[in-house]
């Protein structure tokens, strides 16, 4: 037998249960309404194109300037006011920028972290614009299409071998945990005299440039392209720019462990690859 007191009870567990779903409606509603615009730019393939492009640019210019550092080794072993290696100088500069304002290292640590940021919403971008687009291909649809640029093809391989590259080269270079040679931290020139008297770094870092070089003219070329700054009129000149800058980078790089390992730069005068006779 039912109660007056227990009708009163059921709609009062009706009223909680509709309660409960109008609360979890509203909330979902405004999730729904905070969710910000990059959110909503990262989802659609337009949003993640220019996020790509963007930290292209990053990744570019710092691969550029990192070339431009890279070229003072080039300078001599005994070239700077200390006595030592101009390239030595440049890397103490970098440690000590903003100093004493900031911690040593600081700056040195903020552009890392940025580079890592942008390095990784590219690769992301990247590989999420790709399986949309193999979801989006009809079955049987040929996956290579003709006229497609060699660089443009080899995308898919030269992403993930310069990927695996630049984990090796900062363990090499800057954690030095790749002890092959004698190495300091802080006796740069020393350090990369010492890895490219080694035939197979040599041959390691020759062949990853040239890895970044067919994945540096494809991606400045579709950077061109998505930023819409591409017309049939200038076409031509843009991928001449493109090529042109693939070859100051690649050559630029090359000249490093090239001229250390055919002798045409100097031992270090200081670091653990120095000379007995004249480290002491």
């Amino acid at each position: 037998m039912t109660t007056d007191t227990d009708y009163g009870q059921g709609d009062n567990r009706q009223g909680g249960v509709g309660r409960n779903i109008d609360v979890d409606v509203a909330t979902q509603e405004l999730r729904r309404r905070r969710r910000t615009w990059i959110g909503e730019a990262w989802d659609s393939n337009v949003g993640k194109k220019i996020a790509v492009a963007l930290t292209g640019i990053v990744l570019v210019g710092y691969v550029v300037l990192h070339m431009i550092g890279n070229l003072t080794a080039l300078l001599g072993a005994g070239e700077a006011a200390s006595g030592g290696a101009q390239i030595d100088e440049y890397g103490h500069w970098l440690r000590e920028f903003g100093t004493p304002l900031l911690p040593a290292e600081t700056f040195l640590w903020a552009v890392r972290v940025f580079l890592l940021a942008s390095l990784v919403v590219h690769v992301v971008g990247v590989y999420q614009l790709t399986m949309r687009n193999r979801a989006a291909r009809p079955a049987g649809f040929p996956a290579r299409r003709i006229g497609r640029s060699w660089s443009a093809r080899t995308m898919r391989l030269t992403g993930p071998l310069l990927l695996a590259f630049i984990v090796f080269h900062i363990l090499h270079f800057t954690v030095l945990a790749v002890d092959v040679t004698p190495l300091a931290h802080g006796e740069i020139y020393s350090n990369i005299h010492g890895a490219f008297q080694k035939w197979y770094f040599v041959v390691l870092y020759v062949a990853a440039v040239a890895a970044l070089g067919y994945h540096l003219r494809h991606g400045v070329w579709s950077l061109f392209q998505t930023l819409g700054i591409d017309t049939p009129a200038r076409n031509a000149y843009l991928r001449h720019g493109a090529t042109a800058l693939t070859v100051f980078v690649v050559v630029g790089f090359w000249m490093v462990p090239i001229s250390f390992a055919t002798g045409a730069l100097p031992e270090p005068v200081t670091g653990p690859n120095a000379p007995t006779e004249v480290s002491k």
